[in-house]
């Protein structure tokens, strides 16, 4: 099954947090400090709960909103803290056909819920079809179902009895009264709907762990800490009766088995430092004999230390730094899932990462796109803009806390409030950052218009067999003369080679000729557009015809302008600018040429062409 949707109410911080949709595989919970997005996660966690030392159940005292808590008193036993959507798949769908055939089911999804003070889940959909599943069981008898014609169980039942030629008839029948059918499909089903399992910062590895404590006490009743190292030792793949053998030498191959295989698999997305590894090892402490107090007992504690191969020093858990006892933790919880063998399970990480370098948190994203997400759910919460990733913004849901109304999650990411969306405008401008560095030759021009004549031009020149702008290029739009400075400067320290397209106008690139004189960038890398107007003054739209380009203004819809009625003087967007009587968007004629261009194209004249070909001959030699 998958997760769907959920909709949680009436719990902490939450009034109503109206029903949202989970993100395929991984959905992220992104909001600020206090905005309720642990209380979204622990609620989902005990729709079905995995033993993780967290609290299972929903308690009045501790959970219901304590404003709402004296008003409702007498209904909190039947309020719903969690519903929870599930999509059938097409293996649950076989499980119950294999017993109770094709029309045993109703519906492909089921909704199940959680209430105050109760264990078990509740089913608020009807999703079996009893009457179908009983047909299926007298065909499956050996009887002409045809025979006994019937809309409701009890009545199939009557029309069975009924049928005293036929033995096998009246068995059924028997069998059937005394059967739920409807309740067997939703145990079936019951059976197979996800574990949730939660972990936070309270599931951190210690360093030292009795392994007694391990092996005798039951999985759901140990600590988040203790959980996460029964789950170290399964990876490792040894029953930890092998770290106290009697025999040193069984003991230590153990041991060390034990620690290479966890640094062969914990390692491979800890990129931070290739320098480490696992050690393992033993230490018997003695411990009084509880049936005869002057005898002491030895009782066996594991020790998870962390070796650095570079200093030479190995350091228990406690030494090392919170990022990596983090990561360590995590990576030895799940990585016994990171197969498709088994049910699916809901994994909820409450801010994962939060001490972890951006880089690490990528490595974090990448184990959990890599090896959990193929087989399971991910719902993790965040405000760290380095674990949401630019091109799946999709899988993000806002978490807010609004006035009066508390706790919100919703998919509509950009209708939140500037401080929640704050991260996801954060990703995507370190995208936006990375994006422009993305080739080693970086042609810095002033706008988006810029890019598009390039673009436009180049293509229309390679078709007529001249020499179009080199496909080295990226061309940057820097956002104005004003920052090519900054970005020369930030791209420089990349060790880039970068050439800047210089619009010329009175007073406005002295700035940009200052980065020539402080030795940022070569002379011949700032190129004039003036070089090929033979004018004063130039923009990009000065290497077209003035007509030609006035009709480019009438197609886009920017208006309609006459040469005749130009002041002939300075640049042509300066000039229509003037009798348009204010600004307009230099990029919409731009677009339209190159969504739409008509006929505009095949009239662009020779001259026009030939500046542009000399000014990509231009650009070329600079590579």
């Amino acid at each position: 099954m998958r997760l769907l949707s959920a909709h949680i109410t009436k719990f902490k911080s939450i009034t109503d947090s109206g029903e949202f949709t989970l993100s395929g595989d991984v959905t992220a919970l992104v909001g600020k400090n206090e905005s309720g997005k642990t209380a979204v996660l622990e609620a989902l966690y005990r729709v079905d709960p995995l033993a993780s030392g967290h609290p299972t159940n929903f308690d009045e005292l501790r959970d219901y909103p304590r404003r709402y808590r004296a008003r409702d008193k007498a209904a909190i036993g039947t309020a719903q803290p969690v519903k929870a959507t599930f999509e059938l798949e097409q293996s649950d769908v076989d499980a119950v056909s294999e017993k109770f055939g094709p029309d045993a089911l109703c519906a492909s999804t089921l909704t199940v819920g959680r209430r105050y003070g109760v264990k078990v889940l509740y089913w608020t959909s009807r999703i079996s079809n009893p009457l179908g599943a009983a047909r299926h069981l007298v065909t499956k008898a050996g009887l002409d179902v045809s025979r006994y014609s019937a809309t409701t169980v009890e009545q199939l039942i009557e029309v069975l009895s009924a049928d005293d030629e036929a033995d096998a008839a009246v068995q059924l029948a028997d069998d059937l009264a005394k059967r739920d059918l409807g309740d067997e499909i939703r145990k079936i089903l019951r059976s197979r709907i996800p574990d949730f399992q939660y972990f936070d910062e309270y599931s951190v590895l210690p360093g030292e762990v009795s392994i007694n404590q391990l092996q005798t006490v039951a999985e759901e009743d140990l600590g988040p800490h203790e959980r996460t190292a029964l789950s170290l030792l399964r990876l490792a793949g040894v029953e930890s009766a092998e770290f106290t053998a009697e025999s040193y030498e069984s003991r230590k191959a153990a041991l060390e088995a034990a620690a290479n295989e966890l640094t062969d698999q914990l390692f491979e997305y800890w990129t931070q430092n290739p320098s480490l590894s696992v050690e393992l090892d033993i230490e018997f402490r003695p411990k009084p004999n509880p049936q005869n107090p002057p005898v002491m007992l030895s009782e066996p504690w594991l020790h998870i230390r962390i070796k650095n191969g570079k200093h030479r020093v190995t350091l228990g858990m406690e030494g090392r730094s919170k990022g990596f006892i983090w990561f360590f933790s995590f990576l030895a919880a799940f990585s016994e899932y990171t197969n498709s063998s088994g049910r699916r399970r809901i994994i909820l990480l409450d801010e994962p990462g939060l001490n972890l370098h951006a880089k690490a948190q990528a490595d974090l994203l990448r184990y959990i796109e890599e090896q959990l997400a193929p087989h399971h759910q991910v719902v993790y919460s965040t405000h760290s803009l380095f674990m949401i990733q630019p091109n799946k913004l999709e899988q993000c849901r806002t978490v807010e806390d609004v006035d009066d109304e508390g706790t919100k999650v919703s998919q509509e990411i950009w209708k939140a409030r500037p401080e929640t969306v704050f991260p996801l405008l954060g990703a995507l401008g370190i995208d936006m950052t990375q994006t422009l560095v993305i080739g080693p030759n970086q042609l810095l021009v002033e706008g988006p218009a810029d890019v598009v004549y390039l673009t436009v031009m180049s293509d229309l020149i390679r078709a007529a067999g001249g020499t179009p702008l080199d496909p080295r290029w990226t061309i940057t739009p820097a956002g104005g003369l004003d920052k090519v400075p900054a970005f020369v400067s930030l791209m420089g320290g990349s060790k880039l080679e970068v050439a800047v397209l210089m619009d010329v106008a009175p007073g406005v690139n002295q700035r940009i000729a200052q980065l020539a004189k402080r030795g940022l960038l070569e002379d011949r890398r700032l190129v004039y557009l003036t070089e090929f107007t033979s004018t004063s003054e130039a923009d990009i739209e000065d290497l077209f015809e003035a007509g030609w380009y006035l009709k480019l203004l009438g197609a886009s819809k920017v208006g309609r302008f006459t040469k005749s009625k130009l002041n002939g003087g300075g640049r042509i967007v300066k000039q229509v600018e003037a009798l348009h009587g204010d600004r307009f968007d230099h990029y919409q004629p731009a677009n339209h040429l190159m969504r739409s261009p008509g006929k505009l194209l095949e009239q662009i004249d020779e001259p026009t062409r030939a500046r542009f070909q000399a000014l990509f001959i231009r650009l070329n030699s600079l590579l």
